[in-house]
């Protein structure tokens, strides 16, 4: 089935950008469980939601940049609908919970130095993508119910 292909590719790829690593079978079996209920997707999606989650399900550094656009622009979209699924789910059960939950050794200016680093280079991703992504925005404006 396509779909199950689909959603297990999503997952893998969203599995990547969240903890580096794949799914366990639990993971990916809640994860389909949800999207078979209907639990992330709303009637009222928009196309531009499923446009940035099409772009996103594509390699981990896209999913990135759609997450950061998406935590700006769209923070109740159907991207980060889903990424809050995933993390949930993968802090529950999941050999990678333990990693997530574990605290990264370092310095107080280390940390600093390290957040306003990875300050600089979110700014930098949510202005290059909300650029990149006009020309989706407004192909799904005037594109009607294709």
């Amino acid at each position: 089935m396509a779909d199950e292909a689909g959603l297990a590719r999503e997952c893998s790829v969203f599995c990547r950008y969240l903890c580096g690593s794949e799914p366990s079978d639990y993971v990916l079996g809640q994860y389909r469980a949800a999207h078979a209920v209907g639990a992330v997707e709303r009637p009222a999606t928009s196309r531009f939601d499923r446009a940035v989650v099409g772009i996103a399900r594509r390699a981990p550094w896209l999913t990135r940049a759609m997450d950061a656009h998406s935590r700006v622009l769209a923070n109740g979209g159907l991207l980060r609908r889903k990424l809050v699924l995933l993390l949930a789910l993968l802090e529950t059960k999941s050999p990678p919970a333990e990693e997530l939950d574990a605290p990264t050794p370092g310095s107080t200016a280390g940390m600093l130095l390290r957040m306003a680093w990875l300050a600089l280079v979110f700014a930098f991703i949510v202005v290059a993508s909300a650029i990149a992504l006009l020309p989706v925005r407004l192909a799904c404006a005037i594109g009607g119910s294709r």
